[in-house]
């Protein structure tokens, strides 16, 4: 669409959760009325904005209707009891009682399902107590205050330990994606974590946020193979958050100068502040300086605004996260003053930090996370602080002068290896409690013989490891001399990837770790006894293998191998299609197969024995490009070859 809107296509514009009619005044005039037979959907909860977009021709308007009794009794008995076969006698009545009073909402069946679930003992005056709380004008007229007394009662019925960490989401931008690792850290920054039986903080913090995603009071994001790594907050639940939240001085949102002005006139002291649009000036430096209660400041804005940090000197959690591609400074110097920081993180690739020279004072600081390409200045002293655990550094920067003592450090990234010392490689070795190391560097660079070796008998002493990540092209050397041949590897390995280093074999080490879930590797040669090694591994879910050279011309996938493998990605520098088979009982529960080939080179083979895989339901044809011409010969061959298959797996390209 131009300005004009003269030499406009026909267009179709979906316009999701309108609340204000202002605001479709101010959307409509950017779509033209050409009589070109295009079209806006919008949708609303409210019938007067549905009225002004329709242009009060009601007739437009689609009432979507609640659900049918069948489909609101499968989604609530599946929820609670995993089917309604085997839901108690004594509570089916009263079951029926609840889903009426729902009146087929979705939201409100859900909510009130997931309560109910969390209820083990399933006692029959808890029910009772919960079907009694539920409004009886829900049943006739559902109105959004009613849906969020429902929604109320699923926050009064959060054990206490979890209320804060709900509350806390409020934090979050609306529709915005929360990061499940950033969360549970700032939870456990502000103090509402807590460990029984010297349980592990993390560990806690995570089952807190999986309870959470299970009572439905937050909706699953991204996930891998059955873990939940993102969230986000349905919009309805965020105003129960916002609400609950001012009521109790929680949390202060501010939006603009006027909001920051009534927060500095309000009654009580802000202790934790979001702010989520532009604010700047001397006006809000002002403001500013009273919030001197503040434990957590967030800002996801634009703006350029820096807070006077010297004054916060409460604060716990100091986060800022830019849009990608803003280009700004921001000054970190006074950082040095907030005794209490557990938790700072500066997100924005192109944002330049500017940090003090020493940091040593921050004793308590547990989380520093730096996704920028530059800084003005590093602190030389980061290796001092005593209770750091996860650590992400800058571009540019190498491992920390004297990392050895930093033997709290749990989570470690670094972007630019070549600039670390050979000395601080050796380091490594005596972070006994690192969970999880990623390292990489620039296609330019490399290592030398030396620091390759240091940093394979570093990984060799890392006990503990569960993640291992090395992103870097092959090296000045040939790191097959060593990281091949490493003896005594991390027996608690679950993600290995090593999707660069080309190895010339499968190393013989890889097949000690039964604990392997997450594999990726790149090989010059493979043997059926090597992709044996592979399969055999108990625990692997996941596994993408590039194979530049077939020794054996075939790869014969087994009956029996890759017990639990769910994904299959297959990589060949030939024709991957003829060197691939699978033999009945092999991968019984892979669901994706994904394939990338020399597709030019493409004879019109597909892999041998795909009806074979029972649970398989994706193939997916990785960099077919529109140039070769083969995208409709390659897609009625792979359909042809699963034509049988009784899931019918659909075939799409990558």
């Amino acid at each position: 669409m131009n300005n004009s809107g003269k030499n406009c296509n026909r267009y179709f514009i979906v316009v999701d959760d309108l609340w204000d009619q202002q605001a479709w005044d101010i959307i409509s005039c950017a779509f033209p009325d050409n009589s070109t037979g295009s079209r806006v959907m919008v949708t609303t909860r409210l019938d007067d904005v549905a009225v002004k977009a329709c242009q009060s021709d009601r007739a437009c308007i689609y009432r979507m209707k609640p659900l049918k009794e069948q489909d609101s009794r499968k989604l609530f008995f599946d929820r609670v009891f995993g089917s309604e076969n085997v839901c108690p006698s004594q509570l089916k009545e009263i079951s029926v009682e609840i889903l009426r009073k729902c009146g087929g909402l979705p939201l409100a069946i859900i909510t009130i399902a997931s309560l109910l679930a969390s209820h083990e003992a399933r006692l029959l005056n808890e029910w009772e107590i919960i079907k009694n709380s539920l409004g009886t004008k829900f049943v006739t007229k559902p109105t959004l205050e009613e849906m969020r007394g429902i929604l109320n009662l699923s926050y009064m019925h959060l054990p206490v330990y979890l209320r804060p960490c709900f509350l806390y989401l409020g934090m979050y931008p609306e529709d915005r994606e929360i990061e499940r690792d950033d969360l549970v850290r700032q939870w456990i920054a502000e103090g509402f974590v807590c460990s029984s039986h010297r349980a592990d903080l993390d560990d806690v913090a995570k089952s807190y946020f999986n309870e959470l995603v299970n009572r439905s009071m937050i909706q699953p994001g991204r996930t891998s193979y059955g873990e939940v790594l993102s969230c986000r907050v349905h919009d309805m639940m965020l105003d129960l958050i916002l609400s609950k939240s001012t009521e109790d001085n929680f949390i202060s949102v501010a939006y603009n100068c006027e909001d920051m002005a009534r927060l500095h006139s309000w009654k009580y002291k802000v202790r934790r502040l979001s702010l989520q649009s532009s604010v700047g000036g001397a006006t809000s430096e002002t403001l500013a300086t009273s919030m001197t209660q503040v434990r957590s400041y967030v800002q996801f804005t634009k703006s350029q605004y820096t807070p006077p940090l010297s004054k916060f000197k409460y604060l716990r959690v100091l986060a800022f996260e830019f849009p990608s591609l803003l280009q700004t400074t921001i000054d970190l110097t006074a950082i040095g003053h907030l005794f209490l920081l557990r938790y700072l993180k500066v997100s924005g690739t192109y944002v330049v930090v500017a940090f003090p020279a020493e940091i040593q004072g921050l004793v308590h600081l547990e989380t520093l996370v730096v996704n920028s390409e530059r800084t003005e200045s590093f602190p030389s002293d980061i290796s001092c602080l005593p209770n750091l655990f996860h650590l992400v550094l800058p571009r540019r920067i190498g491992l920390p002068k004297g990392i050895k003592k930093m033997r709290s450090i749990r989570t470690l990234s670094c972007w630019e290896m070549s600039e670390s010392s050979l000395e601080d490689i050796k380091g490594l070795s005596e972070l006994t409690n690192l969970r999880e190391l990623y390292l990489s560097m620039p296609l330019n660079k490399c290592l030398t013989l030396e620091q390759e070796d240091a940093l394979v008998s570093s990984i060799r002493m890392l006990r503990d490891l569960k993640c291992l990540e090395l992103n870097w092209m092959r090296g000045c050397g040939d790191p097959n001399s060593q990281l091949y041949s490493l003896h005594g590897p991390p027996r608690r390995l679950e993600v290995l990837h090593l999707p660069w280093l080309e190895f010339r074999r499968v190393p013989t080490w890889i097949g000690e770790l039964c604990c392997l879930r997450m594999l990726d590797l790149k090989v010059l040669h493979l043997s059926c006894d090597e992709f044996r090694v592979l399969g055999e591994l108990p625990s692997l879910v996941y596994v993408k293998l590039y194979v530049v050279d077939v020794s054996q011309d075939k790869v014969v996938v087994g009956m029996g191998l890759f017990p639990v493998l769910e994904h299959f990605y297959f990589e060949c520098a030939k024709d991957v299609n003829v060197y691939l088979s699978f033999e009945a009982g092999a991968m019984p529960k892979v669901q994706t197969l994904s394939l990338n080939s020399s597709w030019g080179a493409w004879r019109g083979a597909t892999p041998v024995g795909m009806e074979c895989l029972p649970c398989l339901h994706k193939i997916k044809l990785m960099h077919v490009w529109p140039r070769l011409g083969v995208h409709a010969k390659l897609e009625s061959a792979f359909k042809g070859a699963v034509s049988l298959h009784p899931r019918h797996p659909s075939v799409t390209f990558c």
